[in-house]
């Protein structure tokens, strides 16, 4: 029983580490699907005397996706029932030629004003619509909230860490007896510290295990789903094997480097 209570107190703060660690790789795909979501709705108007073909925009947009010419026969429908057919044809002369210009990625608030400049300056291009208020203000919301989860994941990994430290210590005191014998009979530092990396290494692989496996279950919860259905996306799934063998790692690291630390203190008496 004490043995799985000493393992247990190292493979909370672990899966605690852990799990901070993959709420920012979940975090950051829920934004990506948020932002991509966001940019097939988002479009930047453009104003011209002159026609503009995709070759005039192209080169100075590098996520460039698609221009395609605005239609303005519904407007001149609706002015034929007041306006002469004759006053209709010289309207239409009259009027400037609209574009919808769309990104293949939602643009930073920097960005977009490069382009809007950029555009600006084609011969003939009147006016460069990129509804900055509304598109700013999303984007800002996207990055407070990547901002708060890296916040959050570091707090939770720092705990995580200082947990792992003081467990490996009390460890450490529990088997100061059997160290200092090892020493007195000359036993290499791999040796007297073997014990407490195979220790770092069973709970690391079990928290590991753990939360894959909650992650892997986490969009089938009914409150993930709604959340999800409300922002019209879908919760991206857990890469088994590649965040596995990230989170495997980053546990193992830290838990060895927190038994090296207890180990190098010992022996130097602290």
């Amino acid at each position: 029983m004490k043995s799985f209570k000493n393992h247990l107190s190292v493979i909370i703060p672990l899966v605690a580490l852990l799990a901070g660690i993959e709420f920012i790789l979940s975090a950051n795909r829920v934004l990506s699907e948020y932002e991509n979501m966001m940019n097939k709705d988002y479009t930047i108007i453009i104003v011209s005397q002159n026609e503009l073909n995709a070759t005039d925009v192209k080169p100075l947009v590098y996520t460039f996706e698609s221009l395609e010419p605005l239609s303005s026969k519904s407007v001149l429908e609706k002015l034929s029932k007041d306006i002469s057919a004759k006053n209709i044809a010289v309207l239409q002369e009259a009027l400037p030629k609209f574009y919808s210009l769309r990104l293949n990625a939602f643009p930073s608030t920097q960005y977009m004003s490069e382009i809007k400049d950029k555009i600006a300056k084609i011969a003939g291009v009147s006016r460069v619509e990129t509804f900055s208020k509304t598109h700013d203000k999303v984007y800002k919301i996207l990055q407070l909230v990547k901002n708060i989860s890296a916040i959050f994941s570091c707090l939770i990994g720092l705990i995580g860490l200082m947990l792992i430290l003081k467990q490996m210590r009390i460890w450490l005191y529990e088997h100061k007896e059997r160290i200092e014998i090892m020493t007195l009979l000359g036993a290499p530092s791999w040796l007297k510290s073997g014990a407490l990396y195979k220790t770092a290494l069973f709970d690391s692989f079990i928290a590991t295990v753990f939360t894959v496996v909650f992650y892997a279950f986490l969009p089938d919860f009914q409150p993930v789903k709604d959340a999800a259905s409300g922002l019209n996306i879908n919760f991206p799934a857990i890469d088994a094997f590649y965040d596995g063998a990230m989170l495997l790692f980053v546990s193992l690291t830290l838990s060895f480097l927190a038994v090296y630390t207890v180990m190098r203190k010992s022996r130097a008496g602290i």
